[in-house]
């Protein structure tokens, strides 16, 4: 097991009792931009690793663990030593790692300690670390490392220019040290207390002095502080559920402050903890998406950072191209010196057009119009892209993608090599045109054109009405499969529908291109036990060959993959259905270790006669940025919220008898912030509160839909 931490560009990996091992080929480490500034940390007492008795991490910046030394005592044996040492390690990330170590005497005599803290960095960059390419000291200098007083610094000169350095310094100061060894001999009397505070400090050029740094507890207050400050400022959902609220939405807000970074473009998430905690473009504008009633800020921060970053020309080895969204953005060496193509990597097909989509909705949420007139020109250069030669090299109006790097065969969110395949099990032939990617297209191109005829353009408007509306009846006539009452998941390169039935199709549902009778069709379809698990639904359908419900992507369950769909069931007014699929997930997060949703988790069906709870994929990133969202969108969905461009937001709740009450408070609607109650009552759902703002709808209004097989 491993203990991770997250604070802005900060990351922390180590064993489960904080420490690192030694020896520079491990994985855990401190990482900041992508480098492993910190690859070894050990802690000795009296010349023995310590015993780990419990470890706390549950608020991602901050975490404690209880160790016990006794000498002679043994993991796993019945007695603890009556002379024993009580050690209590405390650490949080803030302006670099901050720890300190406590020693208690829990005897009645005497004990002369001697505390050994080893230390190493090996500034290797994280494609290194994990095997991915191995190129970090070929022609550059290996780490230094040299005493300048009592602080220890190792150092390294990269091959990009960058001298990268970790900072260690202690108080009070080591009695004595070799290497990286830092050493402190104490004479301790019976329930005394030994501690010393470690700060470990990454820098990129420069090594010069550092202002003060605020003392151990302060700077952990102040932590804490801007912690408090952010959520404050987020939406606040109570609901009739207490375990909902304290677990699954309380640990998800903590979450995603925990994954975003800061830039002065604004808040941004990154993808997940610990390997990914970098920005993804895809994962952070659908993590965006899904928390615009809890937080528009974090729309308006990835929006800009991915419009910074939007490709301006022709770059093979990047996939970049004019207008393109990027895929990837890595800060370390190998992508600075260009050994790996990060830098950023454009390699995903569907990006693109989902910018456009949260930019109209980020618009529609916040009434923006300094964000409308800043970041409109991005988006037509994107919608250019989908348009273009680029986009749609063959000209038959679809959105698709080839590979030319080989570093990403598959190019949409399900991009594993194995995830888009024919019955036989062969790879489709590429490229490929998927079909959530054209919904993205058909979404984008209208909420842009409400946008265009509020501004008055209406020519504008008109012109991307008509080109959703011929997407529309081309992805109607080149996707739909009869046989299978679905969408297919792709069609191949000889335009060839790829016949599996995915939960893609749901996300032809989110973005509006299916017509309505055959939208009926696909929420049935999707329902049926070969998809639906009684968690979720799979990523692909149990009848198909090439499924495995332990696979990444051909037949697992992915919650923001869920939670999308279920945003498209309730689109097209099957709530109780939606409802259905929101229980599964939130059944699921319960049960996952601190209420926590992973990245995905295996397609086993839902066993209600044992009581089973969803089977782990084993390296799935928990927390994970659109895991993390889910909760908001999915409570999105239930209370029916739409934003109207008039500063409105329509309430349309449909609360299902196991969360017959939420309360919202305080969410940012254009520059109002609008508090209001719905609950089930006798005579129906009923919305109370958020007056001048809400415009409520009852279910008679409605006209809920539900499948007859329901």
């Amino acid at each position: 097991m491993t203990v991770s931490l997250k604070e802005d560009a900060l990351v922390l990996v180590t064993d489960d009792d904080g420490s690192i091992p030694l020896g520079g080929g491990s994985p855990l480490g401190l990482y900041y931009h992508d480098t492993q500034f910190l690859s070894g940390l050990a802690l000795r007492v009296n010349g023995e690793r310590p015993l780990l008795l419990s470890a706390n991490h549950e608020q991602n910046y901050v975490a404690t663990f209880q160790l016990m030394h006794a000498s002679g005592a043994q993991l796993g044996t019945a007695r603890h030593m009556h002379e024993a040492l009580s050690i209590r390690r405390t650490r949080f990330l803030s302006d670099g790692l901050r720890e300190r170590i406590g020693i208690l005497n829990a005897t009645a005599s005497d004990v002369d300690l001697v505390v050994e803290i080893e230390v190493e960095a090996s500034f290797r960059d994280m494609f290194a670390v994990r095997g991915y390419r191995d190129l970090t000291d070929e022609g550059g200098a290996r780490s230094e490392l040299r005493w300048d007083g009592d602080r220890l610094v190792f150092s390294r000169q990269g091959r990009d220019g960058i001298h990268r350095a970790t900072e260690v310094t202690t108080r009070p100061a080591p009695d004595d040290r070799s290497d990286g060894v830092l050493r402190y001999r104490r004479h301790v009397e019976p329930q005394g207390v030994f501690s010393v505070e470690l700060r470990i400090v990454p820098t990129e050029d420069g090594i010069g002095e550092r202002p003060a740094a605020p003392a151990f507890d302060d700077a952990l207050d102040q932590l804490n502080a801007r912690y408090r400050r952010f959520l404050r400022g987020c939406t606040r959902f109570r609901t009739s559920s207490e375990r909902l609220d304290e677990g699954l939405i309380h640990q998800s807000a903590l979450d995603l402050r925990a994954l975003l970074e800061f830039e002065d473009t604004g808040p941004f998430p990154t993808a997940g903890i610990p390997w990914y905690a970098v920005p993804f473009g895809r994962d952070a504008i659908v993590c965006a998406y899904e928390t615009l009633s809890w937080n528009p800020d974090i729309a308006r921060g990835t929006l800009r950072l991915l419009a910074r970053n939007q490709g301006t020309k022709v770059d093979e080895r990047t996939e970049e191209e004019p207008g393109k969204i990027f895929h990837e953005l890595r800060r370390g060496e190998l992508a600075r010196i260009g050994a790996i193509p990060h830098r950023p990597y454009f390699g995903s097909v569907d990006a693109t057009p989902l910018f456009v989509l949260l930019f109209a909705e980020a618009i529609r949420w916040t009434g923006d119009r300094e964000l409308w007139k800043e970041l409109l020109p991005a988006a037509e250069r994107a919608l250019a892209w989908c348009d273009g030669p680029h986009g749609d090299p063959d000209r038959d109006g679809y959105v698709e993608h080839g590979t030319r790097t080989g570093e990403m065969r598959n190019q949409g969110w399900k991009d594993s090599a194995m995830s888009l395949s024919y019955p036989d099990g062969t790879w489709a032939d590429l490229p490929a045109d998927l079909v959530e990617v054209q919904g993205y297209v058909f979404a984008a191109k209208r909420a842009l054109a409400d946008l265009f005829e509020q501004d008055g353009d209406g020519a504008r408007a008109d012109r991307l009405r008509g080109e959703a509306r011929e997407l529309a009846e081309r992805f109607e006539r080149d996707f739909w499969m009869p046989e299978e009452r679905c969408y297919a998941q792709a069609l191949d390169a000889r335009k060839r529908p790829v016949p599996a039935v995915t939960s893609n199709a749901g996300h032809a549902l989110w973005s509006g291109i299916a017509n309505a009778d055959r939208a009926a069709e696909v929420i049935r379809r999707l329902m049926e036990p070969d998809m639906f698990t009684g968690w979720g639904i799979r990523t692909l359908s149990s009848r198909y060959p090439t499924y495995n419900p332990m696979s990444y992507h051909n037949g697992s369950v992915w919650p923001h993959d869920n939670a999308l769909i279920a945003a498209g069931f309730a689109r097209y007014g099957y709530r109780e259905e939606a409802a259905a699929v929101i229980e599964g997930l939130f059944e699921a997060g319960k049960r996952f270790p601190d209420s926590r949703l992973p990245e995905l988790f295996c397609g086993f069906a839902r066993d209600l006669r044992f009581s089973s709870r969803p089977a782990d994929y084993l390296v799935a990133c928990i927390p994970q940025a659109w895991s993390a969202g889910v909760p908001f969108l999915c409570l999105r969905t239930l209370l029916g919220l739409e934003p109207q461009l008039n500063g409105h937001l329509r309430v349309d709740p449909a609360l299902p008898a196991w969360l017959p009450d939420i309360t919202v408070e305080d969410m940012r609607v254009h520059d109002a912030k609008v508090s209001f109650r719905a609950r089930r009552t006798k005579q129906g759902v009923v919305v109370e509160g958020g007056e001048g703002v809400i415009e409520a709808r009852t279910e008679r209004e409605r006209g809920e839909r539900r499948l007859a097989s329901a």
